[in-house]
Order: structure tokens, then sequence, then C-alpha cells
């Protein structure tokens, strides 16, 4: 039976989604938009706040389904997924991931139809670790919303999750980049990921989706306490509101945005005094390519006065960007490759080379670090050092 009015927690989701809507970009009006969607609660929600809103903002909407086939189960969730799109109206772009040839891979039929009526057969779970099936999830995602010409890709993560999260990379070591959490806009390679929810809780999700008679179908294996997002939330989280006496999510995820803006800021003036530090070392400047018609290398000055009066905090902060900036990648390099290079950067002696995870080869010249792209040659990097340090 549908509620003809809101409870808190329904009035609760409406208002954290409609803050949503006016402060994050990627949902302006008239915007092209691709749900990413399980079967979950959360999902559902998302859904369902966005295809009601859709009309008034003017938003073409479509769903994305991954079926991740890890349980015999998933088949049917990801019928129920195609039929709660077409409740909607919407197209729904769907995969199932299978293994051919020792690789992961997706089957890619783009519709509201199932597998079987599709005419073929579900294959059989594939066994894969949770890192896979995000990169696998990211992948189709990526491919679904170049089909559509999606502007952004909307997710159902929710406050709960940021709390999990950050206790999952405190416990790990992780720095406070890391800490910062889930964030409500992110650019991924070619993705823009909208998380229009994260002020919600996973509780009033549920219980606005009841109160408007609506179904999901929540991932049995979340209640597993073996896995490490299964123990905080099932474990952890709870012995702390026994001890604390008091729900800690709300505070932990309040903790999260502020390291979050407190890392925002730190990288922000990190990337300015990086600004001041990076050139590119080209032949006009005495430092020779990479090899025949190679790239110059990129050089980083640790003779300017902004290095030198920088702290070691800064002076990683610089480190990690720069790294970062090298390697081109959707990531941040990892802590212990920051250090490294930290350590390079200040004891290393002139001709020093390190070799960085991403095959980048970081050359120590004295007053700046060279680094080339991975074809360079060995003769070519010690020729354009011998001239940097000359």
């Amino acid at each position: 039976m549908v509620s003809a009015k809101p409870s808190d927690a329904g009035q609760r989701v409406a208002l954290a989604f409609g803050r949503a809507c006016r402060e994050l970009a990627p949902l302006a009006e008239g915007a092209r938009l691709l749900l990413g969607c399980s079967a979950g609660g959360d999902s559902m929600a998302l859904l369902d706040l966005a295809a009601r809103r859709a009309r008034r903002r003017r938003w073409q909407l479509a769903v994305a389904h991954l079926d991740h086939a890890q349980r015999p189960e998933s088949a049917e969730e990801a019928r129920f997924v195609a039929e709660q799109a077409a409740r909607h109206g919407l197209p729904c772009f769907m995969e199932r991931l299978s293994r051919r040839g020792g690789r992961l891979s997706g089957a890619p039929p783009m519709s509201n139809k199932s597998s079987e009526e599709r005419g073929s057969a579900p294959d059989q779970p594939v066994g894969l670790s949770e890192d896979s099936m995000r990169r696998a999830r990211h992948a189709c995602f990526s491919r679904f919303a170049r089909v559509w010409g999606a502007d952004a890709v909307l997710l159902a993560h929710q406050a709960d999750d940021c709390a999990e999260t950050f206790l999952i990379r405190l416990l790990a070591g992780s720095g406070p980049t890391g800490l910062a959490g889930i964030r409500p806009v992110e650019r991924v390679d070619d993705l823009t990921l909208v998380r229009p929810l994260l002020a919600a809780r996973r509780a009033d999700l549920r219980t606005a989706l009841a109160e408007r008679g609506l179904a999901w179908h929540d991932d049995p294996t979340n209640a597993d306490r073996e896995t490490k997002r299964g123990w905080v939330r099932n474990v952890l989280l709870p012995l702390m509101g026994e001890k604390l006496g008091q729900d800690p999510a709300p505070r932990i995820a309040r903790a999260a945005r502020l390291v979050g803006a407190e890392a925002a800021a730190l990288a922000e003036a990190a990337g300015l005094i990086l600004a001041q530090l990076a050139s590119a070392a080209d032949d006009a400047a005495g430092a020779d390519r990479g090899g025949p018609g190679g790239p110059a290398p990129a050089r980083l000055d640790l003779a300017h006065p902004l290095w030198r009066q920088a702290g070691r905090a800064l002076r990683r902060q610089i480190l990690r960007q720069w790294l970062w900036e090298l390697r081109r990648g959707p990531h941040p390099p990892l802590s212990g490759a920051v250090d490294e290079a930290l350590v390079f950067a200040e004891r290393g002696q002139p001709g020093a080379e390190l070799r960085t995870v991403e095959s980048i080869h970081i050359v120590h010249c004295g007053q700046c670090l060279l680094a080339f792209p991975p074809e360079a040659d060995a003769a070519a990097r010690q020729a354009a050092a011998a001239k940097w340090r000359g």
C-alpha cells in the first residue's frame, strides 16, 4: 500500500536529493544522465527519485546494469532491473560478465530484454574480487555512457557507504586523500560520476521505497561478515554504536567530508607550487629528448626557493601530484611510490635513476629531477641528465 504522505524518512530522502540537484553541476536542467543501477534498495531509490524529477528538470534518462554473475540469482535480478526501467519508460543497457579465453568479457546486448528473451543462456558464476568487479563496472558504464551520449553517470552511494569506506581506509593506513572518502562528483577517465544520495541514510532510502510500494532485491552477500566491508557494516559499526550510545555513521561521514576539504585545500596549494617547479626540459633548455624524436623529459626544479623552503609533508604532496601527472592515470600513485620518490629527491646522488611502478625513469641531476617515459633509452637519459648536471 502506498503511503499518502511521506514519513520523516521519506522527507529526508527527498530533501537530500533535491539539494544535490541544486548543488551538483552535472545535474543541471536538460542533462542526459545514465543511472548505474543494481537491484538493491539504494539503486531503486535513485531510479525512483530521478524518474520522478526528470520531467521537471528536463532530464533524459537511461539505466545501466552489469550482471556480475557472482550468484545464481543474479540473472533474475538483472531482469528485475530491466522491468523497473521499463516501468518508467527508460531504455536499459545491460551486460553479463563471463570468462572467455581466461579474461573477463561482457555480453553486450543493450535492451530491456532478459538473457532468456535474447536467446542466450546465462553463464556460470565467474568468481571475482571486489576490485575486479569495480573495474568491470567502470568499463561497462563507460561504454554505455558513450552509446547513450551521457553527460554523467549517477551512482547510488549513500551516507552509510561513506562511513564504511572511511573506516576501511583508516584501518588500511590511508592518507588524507583516501580518507576523504566518496566524492559527490568525480571525473574518472572519460566519465563524470555523480553521487546525489551521499546525504541520505540507507534505512531512510528503504523506508521511502516501502512507503511507495516499491520492491528491491538487496545482495545477500552484504550481510557476509567475512568481507572487509561486511565486517565493518555488520560488526564494527554496530559495536561502536553500542559502546558510544549513539549512531556513529553520521559523525564518521562528516569527518570524511572535513578531511576531504582539507585534502583538497592541500592539493590546491601543492598544485600552485608545482606549476612554478615543473616544466618540460626541451632541447632549447639544454636537454636531449629520450631518444630520436621522443618527447622531452619532464623537469622538477629542486633548486627553487619554493622547494627548498617547503616542509617534507608539502614536498611529498608536490611530488605526489607530479607523479600523478606523469602517469596520466585516473588514480593517484600509491603511498609507497611517493615516499620512495621523496627520499630519492632529497638524498639521491647526481646521475642516480629511479624507475617507478609505471616504468617512468626519473634521473637525479642534483638541482633538478628529469622524468622520462618508458620508451626512452638509457643512453639518451644519461646524456640529457649530464647536460643538466653540467
